[in-house]
């Protein structure tokens, strides 16, 4: 069975997808991760492409217009290395002269769809949850930094900033000839100890940690409102939370030993710590829209949010996920708020009747 993969939606992409031209065409469907059911993916893709070529030619598309359309589609049935690697859902889209292929963490309804816009609402769980976090999983034996969104993550290269282990800051023969100068029951620390002649002097942990707090304060910079969630042995964390020079460092942590966890498995485990932040974060904007509502500066009227998205001037949209009315404005709505920096909050428990947004002015 193939790791999950995901790809990541980036602000290129979505430029690029705001400027085509053309007859838009999106192919979206749920993926099946194990290796027998990614030959029924395949299969079904392969039909879904047969409907693509059906309704692009109802659209007054040419045969060979047709073909450069979908070839790049056709070529993903029997590519059995991407199969292998896949999330929990595939998003195609194609328009004149532009492809893109997203594998994403949330399943997706079957569905092929011709107009002038991308279906990009099916996707707003998987761009709006995208909230960016790094994870800092630190241990006497091994430092290592990643930087994940709800659906991946990719460990970060410490390069000479951060210390990489314990041994880059203290020798063990420092260590060493420390533990035999003191009287036996002397102040160690136990920091990841794994039992007799593992201890370590609290002077040398907090070196360690004070050489980590700051170079990742160094390396990704002072004035950052990510958060981080530190993945440690609890009595870690107020130690090195006072020597952290980064500033979103969070109050909800991963314990344990992190060694022996996959990047997979810290990144679950980290985004599990967060989602109350995330919840809270999402709550308080629905309350600053609720507010606003009536004073022009919120609507939740669907074509003058895509106006005021397409000025650039929506904060947050609010999209409704189970509503499908109203697509393709909802759908360039969407676009040119991300483009727009704006952010996108799904709203699942029937408060947003649609679509709704919060402006900026």
């Amino acid at each position: 069975m193939g790791h999950s993969s995901f790809d990541q939606i980036e602000k290129t992409h979505l430029d690029q997808m705001a400027q085509a031209t053309g007859t838009h065409l999106s192919v979206l469907m749920p993926v099946n991760r194990t290796d027998q059911q990614s030959r029924e993916s395949s299969t079904r893709l392969k039909s879904l492409l047969g409907e693509a070529q059906q309704k692009l030619a109802e659209a007054g598309l040419s045969s060979s217009d047709i073909d450069a359309r979908l070839e790049t589609f056709t070529a993903l049935i029997n590519d059995g290395p991407f199969w292998r690697n896949q999330g929990d859902g595939l998003a195609l889209y194609s328009a004149d002269n532009v492809h893109f292929v997203f594998r994403v963490g949330v399943p997706l309804d079957e569905r092929v769809h011709v107009g002038e816009q991308f279906a990009l609402r099916p996707l707003a769980t998987a761009l709006a949850e995208s909230s960016k976090f790094y994870i800092l999983a630190l241990s006497r034996a091994k430092v290592r930094l990643f930087d994940a969104t709800r659906d991946s993550i990719t460990q970060l290269d410490l390069g000479d900033t951060v210390p990489s282990s314990l041994d880059d800051v203290v020798s063990p023969d420092e260590r060493q000839r420390q533990l035999q100068s003191r009287s036996v029951g002397g102040d160690r620390a136990m920091f990841h100890g794994h039992g007799a002649g593992d201890e370590v002097d609290a002077v040398f942990v907090d070196k360690f940690l004070k050489a980590v707090g700051q170079g990742v304060g160094d390396l990704l910079g002072k004035a950052r409102s990510q958060p981080m969630v530190l993945a440690a042995v609890a009595e870690a964390h107020p130690a090195f939370k006072q020597f952290c020079t980064y500033p979103a460092l969070q109050d909800a942590m991963v314990e344990g030993n992190p060694d022996s966890r996959s990047p997979k498995e810290l990144h679950a485990a980290a985004w599990e710590a967060l989602l109350p932040t995330f919840k809270a974060q999402d709550d308080a904007t629905f309350e600053r829209f609720s507010a606003k509502l009536g004073t022009g500066l919120a609507s939740t009227q669907s074509d003058k949010i895509r106006e005021a998205a397409v000025e650039g001037r929506v904060d947050t949209l609010f999209i409704n996920p189970s509503v499908t009315r109203n697509a393709d404005v909802v759908n360039e709505a969407i676009l040119a708020t991300l483009q727009n920096s704006g952010k996108l909050v799904i709203m699942s428990d029937g408060s947003v009747e649609n679509t709704a947004a919060l402006f900026r002015y």
